[in-house]
């Protein structure tokens, strides 16, 4: 799935090794659409968002249909709460590919940012019809913002869970030590 690509794809590797390597390869082959997705991945990794999103920018440009960096470049902008954006590029991309739960769940996740709570449950509602377990996601999420250190992201990815299904006491205490950690009340 997307954002266990991006958020995992290069722990606990050489990250400037590998995209060093990387950018070689493009100098000789700029076409390299596995090449190019790797090194926006890296980027991600990296917290350079703006580089990553100007990498996919530059590649739709020449491949303006390609649904799978329509969706990368959603979740880009996503990530960089610039939600208007998100909701373009995700919608764009279930053009391309209307039957990926991820992006409807994504998609969903930024109309709710952007106070469009009809358009948000049609998406989600979309993503379960497509059998993605949206609680599970939330939960994903949230221990992938964890583990890269993103601690206020964690507790309300696992806060959304949390309001899905109120009987895990385990993400309730997850919840409470996040809560304490970040001095929220």
């Amino acid at each position: 799935m997307l954002r266990r690509d991006i958020l995992k794809k290069y722990t606990g590797r050489d990250v400037l090794k590998e995209e060093e390597k990387i950018r070689i390869h493009l100098l000789s082959k700029p076409e390299d659409r596995n090449k190019l997705k790797n090194l926006v991945f890296i980027l991600c990794h990296k917290k350079d968002f703006e580089g990553a999103i100007k990498l996919c920018e530059k590649y739709l440009e020449k491949k303006p249909k390609d649904g799978e960096f329509l969706g990368i470049l959603g979740y880009l902008f996503y990530e960089t709460e610039k939600t208007k954006k998100a909701i373009e590029y995700l919608n764009k991309s279930l053009e391309a590919f209307p039957n990926t739960a991820f992006i409807h769940f994504l998609l969903g996740n930024a109309y709710s940012r952007a106070g469009k709570v009809k358009d948000a449950i049609l998406n989600y509602d979309f993503a379960i019809c497509l059998d993605l377990d949206i609680y599970s996601a939330h939960i994903n999420f949230a221990q992938n913002y964890e583990e890269i250190g993103q601690k206020e992201r964690a507790l309300n990815e696992y806060i959304i869970a949390y309001e899905i299904d109120p009987r895990s006491k385990k993400i309730e205490k997850k919840i409470r030590e996040l809560s304490i950690e970040l001095n929220r009340p």
